[in-house]
């Protein structure tokens, strides 16, 4: 193709090699690598359509070792006649590529899909514009190309699924002759190819077969749905995320250079700031469409893209937070909590479920402080997380939060048996894991609370001993008035092992399950002071006197309604799980004459009688019925996913619920147990362990940084 053009600078885009150009003007030549898949670029021909204000004159020749494209555009501006051809080229690659990866279009060739791209239409939606609305006609059909939608069916409270890049909209109604059945949402600004019936029909004659397809794929969809129609689908990861500054604080580089560290180490990351857009499109305003269509492009190129907004709320910094998919609002700690106004806008576009607060400190302190003040003024925003800039653990766990797979720990109620716990824990670090939230009931509660306080199994095993065995916290009966025990020693004990320290001050996310008997329904406790916590968590009926709020609820063991809190673990994070189940090794047998058991009056005579007890049949005592009451009905279905790990320690001598006193001896037991079952599932290749075990993303920061 022989064109010449009196602007300043010429860019030659193709795809599938090196293109050759040359100058005849300057007799100059050199060469352009282009990395990308090979495939034809279709779209050469629309350069005639261009006034002639911008025709090319003759002067330069060139010539391309495979189908290409000559785009010329001058270094101060992209004359609009000219924005329409380069972006036509690169979106109708993209929608072809994306079409091909779907279920209906995976043997259409890439130049039917292309064909088929090229005659539709593309839409661009800003958030919260509807793509289609329930019980209307199913006249056309469409892909993502960028951004995210919701799904609403119905007089549902919230979506019942998202879609992401990639993911069809409307295609089972189409084919089919069906209204739409939900409504959908732009959960941010986003570009959908919009597939009518005539460019369909275009398209099958280009693959005669297409139609057979869409046959074969509406059986295979119908298939799918029927099977997993009990399921929710699970959102999409994070595609595109925006941070800006929070409080009095300024976006910290070290911060940024950082993160971008920790996502090089495992996961395909672009940062962009405003002055790289300035860099590219010189002479355009950041929210102008070619460079929001450039930004949408990006997500084609990496796992996820970062956006960096300015310091206060500009053009860009709107931008930024309308194409985020979530958004991290970021500040030092030691600076003034007061919301900014970019928090403002960020909040108020972004349901709560998609904001993150990050406190950043310069140095990994013992105890953190003042986190409450900055969930004071922003009440809604549902995760926080504190980093440390000395080393790179805490970057690490929040990038796995970012990308979907923080690991988890879900400890299950069981008394004494909670002592298990240590030994499952200390199996799983040693073999290499590292956990970034922890939750659990009543005693798994107990023990995760100090995980997630930087304790040891160890420490947590002279606790338990210092609790219930030295002190004797459930060996105190008191007048059953308002409960069988005296709370007072238990009390006491649990706050000097936990201290005052809060829930939010945490530097691992935490978080214990009770039962709401005001409400009726499960308590997740994540702010507050630790000890009161797990003081609520495994308040025993009629054992322990219930645990009142400020607000006044009356809360109680979390046994009651949820004895494993996987669902409350999945609700806060997406990522692996280790899952621990625990129970006795056995069904257990009372072989006891019921016609023994002594009457009020016999009974006060044995009791007073010095030798009497030692007669009295072996029936478990008051507490002992009630925690087996309450664990009676555990789940023996537990709804984990593939890269979950359930975990069930078989302890070889059964121990009693109210067994404390063996507490080391399971803890060890547990351990042997659990280290066993690692390296059993190890040499199988198990995916779920690997998942948990995975280290590929470990990074250092620079220390030049």
């Amino acid at each position: 193709m022989r064109a010449a053009c009196d602007l300043s600078i010429r860019i030659v885009m193709g795809i599938g090699g090196t293109q050759r150009w040359y100058e005849h003007k300057q007799r100059s030549c050199g060469s352009l690598p282009v990395d990308s898949p090979s495939r034809r670029l279709c779209h050469a021909f629309r350069l005639p359509s261009i006034p002639t204000s911008v025709t090319m004159p003759r002067g330069i020749c060139c010539l391309a070792d495979f189908q290409c494209s000559l785009f010329e555009y001058s270094q101060i501006t992209i004359r609009p006649e000219l924005q329409e051809v380069v972006q036509m080229s690169s979106v109708d690659s993209l929608a072809a590529r994306l079409l091909s990866a779907t279920l209906m279009f995976d043997q259409a060739s890439l130049a039917a899909l292309e064909a088929l791209a090229a005659e539709s239409d593309r839409r661009l939606l800003r958030r919260g514009e509807v793509l289609v609305r329930e019980g209307d006609p199913s006249d056309r059909f469409f892909i993502v190309l960028s951004g995210r939608f919701t799904v609403h069916k119905g007089g549902s409270a919230g979506p019942v699924a998202e879609i992401g890049q990639g993911e069809l909209v409307g295609e089972v109604g189409f084919f089919a002759g069906l209204p739409r059945m939900a409504t959908v949402f732009a959960a941010r600004d986003s570009i959908v190819l919009e597939i009518r019936g005539d460019h369909f029909e275009k398209a099958a004659e280009f693959l005669p077969s297409l139609r057979q397809a869409v046959t074969v794929f509406l059986a295979r969809r119908f298939a799918m749905q029927s099977a997993s129609s009990s399921r929710l689908k699970e959102a999409p990861r994070i595609r595109t995320l925006a941070i800006v500054p929070a409080g009095g604080s300024r976006i910290s580089p070290v911060f940024i250079r950082h993160l971008q560290q920790a996502f090089d180490a495992g996961t395909r990351a672009q940062f962009v700031a405003r002055a790289d857009i300035y860099g590219r499109f010189a002479g355009l305003r950041v929210d102008d469409q070619p460079v929001l269509n450039w930004l949408n492009e990006l997500e084609a190129e990496a796992e996820i893209i970062v956006y960096v907004a300015d310091e206060e709320p500009s053009e860009w910094t709107r931008v930024c937070i309308r194409q985020a998919d979530a958004v991290l609002l970021t500040a030092s700690a030691s600076c003034s909590p007061r919301l900014n106004s970019s928090e403002e806008l960020a909040l108020s576009t972004h349901p709560t479920s998609t904001a993150r607060l990050v406190l950043i400190h310069e140095n990994r302190s013992a105890a953190v402080s003042g986190t409450s003040a900055w969930l004071d003024e922003r009440p809604h925003v549902r995760h926080h997380h504190h980093v440390a800039l000395e080393d790179g653990a805490d970057i690490q766990r929040l990038v796995r939060f970012i990308s979907g797979k923080a690991r988890g720990f879900v400890a299950a109620g069981g008394g004494s048996l909670g002592s298990a716990h240590l030994g499952v824990y200390k199996a799983f670090t040693e073999a290499g894991a590292c956990f970034d939230c922890f939750g659990g009931t009543s005693s798994g509660a107990a023990m995760v609370a100090g995980f997630a306080k930087g304790l040891d199994a160890e420490q947590i095993d002279r606790g338990t001993h210092n609790i219930f065995v030295r002190n004797r916290a459930f060996r105190r009966p008191t007048l059953p008035h308002f409960a069988l025990l005296d709370h007072k020693v238990l009390d006491r004990t649990l706050r000097a092992e936990y201290s005052d320290v809060l829930i939010e001050d945490l530097w691992v996310p935490f978080f214990a399950l009770s039962t709401n008997l005001s409400s009726r329904e499960p308590h997740v406790h994540r702010r507050g002071k630790l000890w009161q916590a797990v003081r609520a968590s495994g308040s025993i009926p009629g054992v322990l006197p219930p645990f009142f709020t400020a607000e006044g609820d009356m809360l109680v063991d979390g046994s009651i309604m949820n004895n494993l809190p996987l669902e409350q673990m999945k609700d806060l994070k997406m990522g692996p799980n280790v899952v621990v189940s625990l129970g006795s090794s056995g069904p257990q047998k009372h072989h006891i004459d019921y016609d023994r058991i002594p009457g009020a009056s016999e009974l006060t005579v044995a009791l007073l009688n010095p030798f009497g007890r030692a007669r009295l049949p072996q029936v478990p005592s008051i507490l002992q019925v009630i925690v087996a009451s309450m664990l009676a009905h555990r789940p023996q279905d537990i709804a984990t996913d593939e890269d979950d790990v359930l975990v069930s320690p078989q302890i070889s001598n059964p121990i009693g619920f109210m067994d404390w006193s063996r507490h080391s001896e399971l803890f060890s037991d547990a351990y042997d147990w659990t280290s066993r079952w690692i390296e059993e599932r190890l040499r199988q290749n198990d995916p779920g362990l690997r998942a948990v075990l995975g280290t590929s993303d470990s990074y250092e920061p620079d220390p030049k940084t």
